[in-house]
């Protein structure tokens, strides 16, 4: 099944997800080669899937590792001006936490990506670059949330 995102001229809409996995009071996040911010592991929802199924999906895709659903932490409306292709977003994220079946330190892309991924404690997420920021807040407070989030609309 196709990708649910669309573009038109100078915008585009996405329906993504990110996993929140934890591990002694870190969280896993990725960092794409050539970016200068962290993120949180996920990938856009396909047609007929559900956000769940996605995130579970984008995760043994990109690490290979199985995982389990735990709960839905997030919705966030978020909108911005990418600094990659200077198109406006409005995109849909769903913050679902997940645990992993397996208990591993070192976790790598197995897609051929230049992906890197790394334990962080959310002071060290704080400390760095995060997008959307806003998930920081998400984390902290461990309980769903839905925010409408504006940043670098034109």
């Amino acid at each position: 099944m196709p990708d649910i995102n669309f573009t038109l001229d100078t915008e585009v809409f996405n329906y993504r997800v990110g996993a929140i996995i934890k591990k002694n009071d870190k969280i896993l996040v990725q960092k794409d080669g050539p970016s200068d911010y962290y993120t949180l592991i996920g990938g856009r929802c396909k047609l007929g899937e559900s956000s769940v199924e996605a995130t579970l999906r984008e995760v043994k895709e990109e690490t290979g590792i199985n995982a389990k659903y735990v709960k839905t932490l997030g919705i966030i409306e978020n909108f911005f001006l990418s600094s990659y292709n200077h198109k406006n977003y409005h995109e849909i994220l769903i913050i679902n936490e997940i645990k992993l079946e397996s208990d591993i330190d070192d976790i790598k892309n197995i897609e051929g990506k230049d992906e890197k991924y790394e334990w962080l404690s959310l002071d060290e997420l704080k400390e760095s670059k995060f997008l959307p920021e806003i998930v920081l807040d998400i984390i902290k407070n461990n309980q769903l949330v839905h925010i409408i989030n504006k940043d670098n609309v034109k």
